[in-house]
């Protein structure tokens, strides 16, 4: 059984958790039941669950205003990404990164969510966020400090215009306080 996927899930909750609560808690942010499964199994049946979409939930109410803003999807491994894929892939099917943002798009959706957003982390490298180019725009707009990291841009013909940095540069660069002005 591979056991990096839902250790990463768990990490990345604390994380956002001490984030949000300027290091103070490491609880306010946890797993969906079965990774959003629960919510893709009542789906079909045409049930909503509310807060069991994506990847992250909270656990406590201060958490909801990032969780009501935010279907935030976890993805560990995949030492095949390449944003490469983009310019040179083969006609046909999407890139990796295409298809995850396809499918969390469909669930945002679902979920009533404003954003979506992807954490994930290739093997032995740093996590990394995917995010629309325009939410990092209003993001740097909101928040009134200007992006200073590397970012990756990439504009697909078939979708949209994306940002990928490091999760680290995220929690430096985009205060709670930020994300709550969105929430509203």
């Amino acid at each position: 059984m591979n056991k990096k996927g839902p250790n990463f899930e768990r990490d990345i909750c604390k994380q956002l958790s001490l984030w949000w609560t300027d290091e103070e808690r490491d609880d306010v942010f946890w797993r969906t039941s079965g990774s959003g499964a629960r919510a893709t199994t009542r789906r079909k049946k045409n049930i909503k669950t509310k807060y069991e979409y994506g990847d992250v939930a909270f656990t406590d109410p201060l958490g909801q205003p990032l969780i009501d803003t935010f279907l935030i999807e976890l993805k560990r491994g995949y030492s095949n990404i390449s944003i490469l894929d983009f310019l040179d892939k083969k006609s046909g099917k999407d890139t990796l990164i295409l298809q995850w943002w396809k499918k969390a798009e469909e669930e945002r959706k679902f979920a009533k969510r404003k954003y979506s957003m992807i954490i994930f982390r290739r093997n032995r490298r740093e996590a990394c966020v995917l995010m629309e180019r325009s939410l990092s725009g209003k993001l740097e707009y909101e928040g009134g400090i200007p992006m200073q990291w590397i970012c990756i841009s990439i504009e697909s013909k078939d979708v949209m215009k994306f940002d990928i940095f490091l999760l680290n540069d995220f929690f430096k660069w985009v205060s709670p306080e930020t994300i709550k002005s969105l929430a509203v």
